[in-house]
């Protein structure tokens, strides 16, 4: 009997069972790298080796992958998890694979730096600062008016994101960025801050632009639009936008000409922007999937998994088929506290997942806990998913399964 030819090994960075379950499925082995203080010894049995390292020390983890490829061959290597990007990217290019550019998962993990860049394309520039005293803030105003956002460089799950309305607000608000920059937040190990940028407040409606991107050729797999709360923090997403022709469009093109501008030549994209009277306002962009699960959303309305594109492309096998999706619509919403207290009870759920239209409910808060209204992503209490034939028709499926959920709570 003629034996098997070897599986492609792919190295992957901070990766979830959902993804190691892909490259397995799509005949890969698996090489795992974790930052120790993240590390889920359960995904151990499924890889070939799995090993602790610092993921934000680029240079302790391109030692770890240089030894580790001598041993396995890897055949590509990735990550969607944003604080391994950088060094994903490095491995990538210092063992010669498939890498999303040269530098430009780096760059893109801190918005100044990719405001530098885009400093030198007029058509891309807008004004800002590094915030180092509320006198840079105040530098923006006089250019552009108020109000200002305040937020982290490397920020990632709208964590610390600031609006100043005026100068009457300012020093409260440095107050609040100094208080970040000491990270003592949840996720400080995996997700430190290390700087704050300045820039005008962009009113206007709120949108990602998920791309895959092969050779230097961008393919827009979905513009989404993203509902957003008080705090900056996401509470939905639809797909699709609902964005008319000619908005679409310039959209696109907008995003397209910013991924050719900072040389993203390959894999996925998760570009941010907001639409206003004042035209197409970039946010940032990040060499990688979107997070809140973005491509399972996508992969109902379209068929296609970009996750598992990803990890095929990054180890150059074929790209996983579409399959049919489940609606032309699809609708995330979270749940959220609306004031902070102790979780008695969680009720109603069994009674959402039977509602039309209801994809899936996911609940992530139990009686006892202590809630609050979010101020970062990790702070939602749970998420609902809804299909439909139209936007408007998945929208009140996920609304109707929130009325019907209801949750208890002790003011503390």
């Amino acid at each position: 009997m003629t034996p098997s030819p070897p599986r492609p090994v792919l190295l992957l960075l901070s990766g979830s069972r959902r993804v190691v379950d892909k490259a397995l499925g799509l005949g890969l082995d698996v090489v795992h790298l974790q930052a120790p203080t993240m590390a889920d010894p359960s995904l151990d049995p499924l890889c070939l080796r799995s090993v602790g390292v610092d993921l934000l020390d680029v240079p302790a983890v391109l030692a770890v992958a240089r030894t580790l490829h001598e041993e396995f061959g890897f055949a590509g290597v990735c990550s969607n998890h944003e604080p391994a990007c950088t060094a994903a990217e490095a491995v990538a290019l210092d063992l010669g694979l498939v890498a999303p550019g040269t530098g430009v998962a780096a760059l893109l993990r801190d918005k100044a730096r990719t405001h530098e860049v885009l400093d030198k394309d007029p058509s891309l520039r807008t004004p800002w600062a590094r915030l180092n005293s509320p006198e840079d803030a105040l530098g923006v105003a006089e250019t552009a008016g108020w109000p200002l956002i305040l937020k982290p460089v490397d920020g990632s799950a709208s964590l610390g994101v600031l609006k100043v309305d005026g100068p009457d607000g300012l020093d409260a608000a440095w107050q609040r960025v100094k208080s970040t920059l000491r990270n003592d937040h949840h996720y400080h190990e995996v997700l430190p801050v290390t700087g704050y940028l300045v820039e005008p407040f962009a009113p206007g409606e709120e949108f990602s632009v998920e791309t895959f991107s092969v050779g230097g050729s961008h393919e827009v797999r979905a513009v989404v639009r993203k509902l957003v709360g008080g705090s900056f923090v996401e509470t939905g997403h639809l797909v699709p936008a609902g964005l008319d022709a000619e908005r679409h469009r310039a959209v696109v093109d907008r995003v397209v000409a910013f991924l050719d501008h900072v040389g993203l030549r390959e894999g996925p994209a998760h570009t941010e922007v907001i639409v206003g009277e004042a035209g197409i306002h970039l946010v940032e962009s990040h060499a990688r999937t979107g997070g809140d699960e973005i491509p399972a959303l996508l992969a109902l309305v379209t068929g296609r998994d970009v996750e598992a594109d990803m990890l095929a492309h990054a180890c150059g096998v074929p790209l996983p088929p579409a399959v049919p999706p489940l609606g032309a619509a699809a609708v995330k919403r979270y749940l959220l506290a609306d004031r902070t207290g102790r979780v008695t009870a969680v009720e109603g759920v069994a009674e959402a997942v039977a509602l039309p239209g209801v994809h899936s409910v996911r609940i992530w808060t139990s009686p006892g806990d202590t809630v609050r209204p979010a101020t970062a992503s990790w702070e939602r209490l749970g998420e609902i998913v809804a299909v439909g034939s139209t936007t408007a028709a998945a929208t009140a499926a996920a609304e109707g399964a929130c009325r019907t959920i209801t949750l208890r709570m002790e003011e503390q």
